[in-house]
């Protein structure tokens, strides 16, 4: 006898809500039929197992402290300010929380409760800094979100060994559906984002698997224009057919095994960190439900007819429930296409790039240089970032307008802090797109103290001009201003440097590995 199959066949079926009401609009009978929960089960088991994983690895390798403790700024989200770190050791508890409570779910351990707060507090820790995001966090985020409404404490869980009215060995089909749904959205939109000019040229790829070129044994083979092709029409097609490929039985298993070797290649090749490995286990919820009873020896459930159980929701709210699904479903298919009502290509200008599943489209080497003025003495300097940001945030701000216009608010604050007077905030910025020549990427002439935040359009955002080249500029940062012709910049007439600072520069190169940004 399975694991599964021993953990609820002590109760008889007891599905309960999962079927459809007399009179229930046919278009919504299917979803309420009842299924196998044993591959939701799994999920469950899996990603409350992956994140407690991934919470230990933040206290471990000392991530909670150099993103969350040290930093004296944080690049919030528009509207989010108010989200700020946890004082003296709360952060450090707070991901012992985070931990404790993954394992909760995955145990099935107070579930509903466990699910919430994990919830709450893995979105409390996405919110605090932008600069920290990751296509993959907020997958995750969507989907511990979806574990609140999902009853998946109904087997192999201790709240169903507490509670045995609870237990039951099915679950309505929507709920399996709708975690297919948030699986599938990161490969669609990302196949579709790659139906793009630089990425079909094999930009950023090409400077990419470059810098990757050291690794032993693969190392060589990866500046091969045929592995640059492969990746680039290899990725395309993968994106675009996984999801097809996993929803048909005849080709589930190869498209499958494809997706295994689809992330571990990334792993390989890319710090993308726990991304690969959720993905690989999270997408087996395109098998069939009962798939974990039929390995582990177990035999098929007959499901009962829907007509014969008996809904607990009323056909008026069983509607309105549906329709508060498909618009949450329609949203997130809307959602990713928003950069089209933004003028300028999002790579470049990046509205419309985060929620959008744009994954590894561009590689930008940038550098800043604020200036700043104070009005009424005249002066102008160039403040030093240093004690305000750490290196991973300034090797990823400079490539967001919006991220550079908060950080131009928080010197503005800080100078007013001090002195009680106002400054104007200028910024040099040059920035170079998936190996192109540097061009000025912002206005300088601007005054960002007196733009607001928000989801504006950017008229000091200036369009992109240079054309992607063969060949992927080489010049070093330190040296761009030597190359790019420039406006007129205003006068620095105080110096202002911290004692470690010794230069005056518009930026240092970043690790190769993103082809990123500084800011110093």
């Amino acid at each position: 006898m399975s694991v599964i199959e021993h953990a609820t066949s002590s109760q008889p079926p007891q599905p309960g809500e999962t079927a459809p009401a007399s009179g229930m609009n046919r278009l919504l009978a299917p979803l309420l039929r009842p299924v196998d929960i044993a591959g939701l089960v799994l999920f469950r088991i899996g990603f409350g197992s992956l994140m407690a994983w991934w919470a230990w690895d933040y206290l471990a390798s000392g991530r909670v402290r150099a993103v969350y403790v040290e930093p004296r700024f944080h690049f919030t989200y528009y509207g989010y300010d108010w989200v700020q770190p946890w004082p003296g050791p709360g952060m450090y508890l707070h991901f012992v929380a985070l931990l404790l409570l993954a394992t909760a779910i995955a145990c099935g351990c107070c579930y509903r409760l466990s699910a919430t707060l994990f919830a709450a507090g893995l979105t409390y820790v996405f919110l605090l800094d932008a600069t920290n995001y990751q296509n993959h966090y907020y997958l995750i985020l969507l989907l511990s979100w979806l574990l609140v409404i999902l009853p998946l404490e109904r087997a192999v869980s201790f709240d169903a060994r507490w509670r045995p009215a609870i237990a039951g060995w099915f679950a309505p089909t929507w709920a399996l559906w709708l975690v297919r749904f948030h699986i599938a959205l990161p490969y669609v939109f990302g196949g579709i984002a790659k139906l793009d000019a630089d990425w079909l040229a094999g930009e950023p790829v090409r400077q990419m698997l470059a810098a990757q070129s050291g690794l032993p044994v693969i190392g060589p083979m990866l500046i091969a224009e045929w592995v640059v092709a492969l990746v680039v029409y290899g990725g395309l097609l993968f994106d675009l057919g996984i999801v097809p490929a996993l929803l048909w039985k005849r080709t589930r298993l190869i498209g499958y095994l494809l997706c295994v070797f689809f992330h571990v290649i990334n792993s390989v090749l890319f710090p993308i960190h726990v991304f690969p490995w959720f993905m690989i286990f999270a997408t087996t919820v395109f098998f069939e439900p009962d798939w974990p009873r039929r390995i582990l020896g177990g035999q098929p459930l007959e499901s009962p007819p829907p007509s014969a159980v008996a809904s607990r929701l009323s056909p008026q709210m069983t509607r309105l429930a549906a329709g508060a699904l498909a618009a949450y479903c329609l949203f997130h298919i809307v959602w990713p296409l928003r950069h089209h009502v933004y003028p300028g290509h999002p790579s470049w200008t990046e509205q419309g790039h985060f929620f959008s599943w744009r994954m590894m489209l561009r590689g930008k080497t940038a550098g800043v240089r604020y200036y700043l003025t104070d009005p009424a003495t005249g002066q102008t300097w160039n403040p030093d970032l240093r004690p305000y940001l750490n290196a991973d945030q300034a090797a990823r701000f400079t490539r967001d307008p919006e991220m550079i216009l908060h950080l131009a608010h928080f010197l503005a604050a800080e100078h007013r802090r001090e002195t009680g007077r106002d400054a104007e905030v200028r910024a040099l910025v040059l920035t170079s797109l998936n190996g192109r020549k540097p061009q000025l990427f912002l206005d300088p002439t601007v005054n960002l103290a007196s733009e607001p935040r928000g989801f504006h359009r950017r008229e000091w955002i200036l369009p992109l001009t240079e054309p992607l080249r063969r060949s992927a500029w080489k010049v070093p940062l330190v040296e761009w201003e030597q190359h790019v012709e420039l406006p007129p910049l205003p006068a620095v007439t105080v110096v202002r440097r911290s004692p470690e600072s010794s230069r005056d520069t518009i930026g240092v190169p970043a690790a190769p590995q993103n082809r990123s940004e500084r800011a110093f």
